[in-house]
């Protein structure tokens, strides 16, 4: 069955900001395939309008966005009413995981991360996501 076939009850949303479109792209795939609904930005200036349109349930969040650190865009976003009480889960190629859990973060992951690791904090995070059936990262072929 595909994920598309496969029945979601209470799908979460989530909003992927990273500089890097592949990543976007790779990221979206993977939590597709775990029955959440994904959303991508390649530019952190458009975080809040997309937020206010979409009204995602979490945030996964880029440290290094270009010239802009992923810290400056939640400090951003917290002082919209849009995106003050989303969670955020960082994610970097050096551990910052420090620094974000002290700027408000609710989850850091380091990069390359695993993809099981990704969707049991999101599941954490976000308790009545529901989706029935086989979550694609533990099938085995």
């Amino acid at each position: 069955m595909t994920a598309a076939g496969k029945q979601r009850m209470n799908v979460t949303k989530i909003l992927i900001v990273d500089d890097e479109p592949l990543t976007c792209q790779l990221i979206t795939k993977v939590l597709e395939l775990n029955g959440f609904e994904a959303a991508s930005l390649t530019d952190e200036k458009k975080i809040v309008p997309t937020i206010e349109a979409i009204h995602p349930d979490l945030i996964l969040l880029d440290y290094h966005l270009g010239t802009k650190s992923g810290l400056d865009v939640l400090a951003n976003l917290r002082r919209h009413t849009a995106g003050e009480k989303i969670p955020v889960i960082f994610t970097s190629g050096i551990d910052r995981r420090k620094q974000v859990m002290d700027a408000g973060a609710q989850g850091f992951l380091q990069k390359p991360f695993d993809w099981n690791e990704l969707v049991s904090i999101i599941n954490t995070l976000i308790p009545d996501h529901n989706f029935q059936g086989e979550p694609w990262t533990s099938v085995q072929n």
